[in-house]
């Protein structure tokens, strides 16, 4: 049996602590990776201070103890946007990343966005095999690359698969998580075996 495909949730305002958490999570090297240079801790937390939920759109994946294990930032420009992707090490070579640039890629669509770019270091394995699976154009030089994909419009369909997923994802992650509450509640009321 094979795993369901994952339905990334959108996160808002109130997930800052989480995306926080998931970025914290990334070993030294990822973070190089991820963020193209070795930041520390402090620098991380400056930077998801300054993320805006109202003009950009954050994708997430959620492990079972309900972390982000996989992040897409979708930061929105002047008719085109760039993505910034992350998927912690225990949790890759699972479609996560696909997942995320597929949902990336249906919101921007379904907005009017024409272009779709990731900058990223040359040496990031992950990112160039996600981009060239996804028929991005390649561009490399000076250590760094750019891959761009150009979108094509929405259309109902398109519309309507954006808000059944939406839906799905809510509902799921909801469920998921009252799940979690439930357990947990239990767990705390439930008199412990006497040894």
């Amino acid at each position: 049996m094979t795993d369901p495909e994952p339905l990334p949730i959108t996160l808002g305002e109130s997930d800052r602590a989480a995306l926080t958490e998931h970025f914290l999570a990334l070993d030294s090297e990822d973070r190089r990776l991820r963020f193209g240079a070795s930041i520390s801790e402090t620098a991380i937390r400056s930077l998801d201070e300054r993320i805006d939920f109202d003009r950009d759109a954050i994708f997430a994946i959620a492990g079972e103890d309900l972390r982000l294990v996989a992040v897409v930032h979708v930061a929105h420009y002047e008719g085109r946007a760039e993505l910034g992707l992350s998927v912690l090490s225990g949790h890759r070579g699972r479609g996560l990343g696909n997942a995320l640039f597929a949902r990336a890629v249906m919101h921007l669509r379904n907005r009017g966005i024409r272009e779709v770019f990731v900058h990223c270091l040359a040496e990031n394995g992950a990112m160039m095999r996600l981009a060239r699976r996804n028929r991005m154009r390649l561009a490399r030089g000076g250590g760094e690359a750019d891959a761009t994909l150009v979108l094509a419009p929405a259309t109902p369909d398109s519309l309507l698969a954006e808000w059944f997923r939406d839906l799905a994802a809510r509902f799921t992650h909801g469920s998921r998580r009252d799940t979690r509450r439930a357990i947990d509640t239990l767990k705390a009321i439930t008199p412990h075996p006497v040894r």
